[in-house]
């Protein structure tokens, strides 16, 4: 996407509005009253969250019995509320709750590890490969052993990485141990081809609606209704009491003004050659230099490239010149004060230090078209020797 002669190929971080969320914030018909009041204000905000509730059972096909929505503020506060709602669950029933999670998973995830030993339960977690890849067989053996509420986290697609779980194996882990599943889908809508297919033998999906260009601020989860979790948000009772607080009715409505854009703009084909033709030749311009990130895996999304470098490379000062340059790029791992940090995923992928401080992600976005493509070459073909040579 070009945004006054810049060039953005971050999706993977945030998406930039939609431009029929754009339109509609710019006419600037904004309902205000409270979706719960009765007079005509109050049903104007209700109207836009139904139209919005009903739009989703249809994208997503969920079943018309034994399956909720509910709006949060995104993936972090449901991550959360699931998480510490099942242990309090556990808790009120004298059972132990025992969390499983990927190593590479979100952060909002791994670091329930660190509060669920203070509610008395237990976090355990799983290892991948150097593909970002889990062995299914291990998953199963470890949730076994264990007596108790499971959950197990399942991340659909690696906002670093762009390596994909296939459904399928989560619902293998389901069926031998009987967990209940929850699947982190944030990065799946338009950066798999099957995102809007999800399969309701797993428990619950999570979606951050800026991820897609809605609102910041807003997200959604389906839930199956025999999930044995306590609500965290008490109060007044909204959305039948799985989430308490008068809801955001334009953030919530921004969902379905993105989402038909999405389905309207979504080419799989064309962002998977762009994201091809783009992996080839920076894999021939660094050589020996560096390589791609979970190339081997099984299944990779259609819009991520991760490099990372056999050699240092000063990463902040190479995100500094492409930004110069006018294209709009990251590191897997976050910056702090000029000072790169090493990710998380890649050294739980097996990479050394040297490389995981060393990546960039380039994630293209669903109207990323064939003139964004030459520019950014353009820019990445001028930029990334300098770098690779540096002293």
């Amino acid at each position: 996407m070009k945004l006054i002669n810049r060039l953005y190929f971050d999706y993977n971080a945030t998406a930039p509005l939609s431009e029929s969320v754009v339109n509609y914030l710019r006419n600037g018909a904004f309902v205000f009253g409270n979706p719960s009041s009765v007079y005509s204000e109050g049903r104007e905000a209700r109207k836009l969250i139904s139209e919005t509730f009903d739009f989703l059972k249809q994208l997503f096909h969920i079943p018309s019995e034994g399956h909720e929505i509910f709006f949060h503020s995104g993936a972090t506060e449901a991550i959360n509320s699931l998480v510490k709602g099942m242990a309090m669950y556990a808790s009120s029933q004298g059972q132990k709750f025992h969390f499983f999670y990927s190593a590479v998973d979100h952060s909002s995830v791994v670091k329930q590890a660190l509060h669920l030993p203070l509610l008395g339960h237990e976090a355990h977690a799983i290892s991948v490969d150097s593909n970002g890849e889990i062995d299914v067989e291990v998953v199963i053996q470890k949730i076994k052993i264990q007596k108790g509420l499971k959950l197990f986290n399942f991340t659909q697609v690696n906002n670093e990485t762009g390596v994909v779980w296939p459904l399928e194996l989560a619902i293998k882990i389901k069926q031998a141990t009987d967990c209940f599943v929850h699947v982190d889908s944030v990065q799946a809508p338009g950066k798999i081809i099957n995102w809007a297919a999800p399969r309701y033998e797993l428990d619950s999906y999570t979606f951050s609606a800026h991820k897609f260009g809605a609102m910041k601020g807003v997200g959604f989860t389906i839930l199956n209704q025999n999930m044995p979790w306590i609500p965290m948000h008490m109060g007044g009772g909204q959305q039948k009491g799985l989430r308490a607080g008068t809801e955001n009715t334009q953030g919530i409505y921004s969902i379905k003004l993105a989402l038909e854009e999405l389905v309207r703009d979504f080419a799989p084909q064309t962002l998977q050659s762009h994201k091809d033709t783009l992996e080839l030749a920076l894999e021939k311009m660094m050589g020996s230099a560096g390589q791609i990130t979970g190339k081997k895996a099984s299944h990779r999304n259609l819009n991520t490239i991760n490099i990372t470098f056999n050699r240092e490379i000063k990463t902040e000062l190479l995100l500094a010149a492409l930004d110069l340059a006018g294209l709009a790029v990251s590191s897997g791992p976050a910056c702090s004060m000029g000072v790169s940090v090493a990710s998380r995923v890649l050294l739980e992928m097996g990479l050394p230090e040297r490389m995981a401080k060393n990546s960039l992600r380039i994630s293209l976005g669903p109207k990323t078209t064939a003139e964004d493509m030459s520019r950014a070459w353009e820019i990445l073909s001028s930029v990334l020797p300098k770098y690779l040579d540096y002293p």
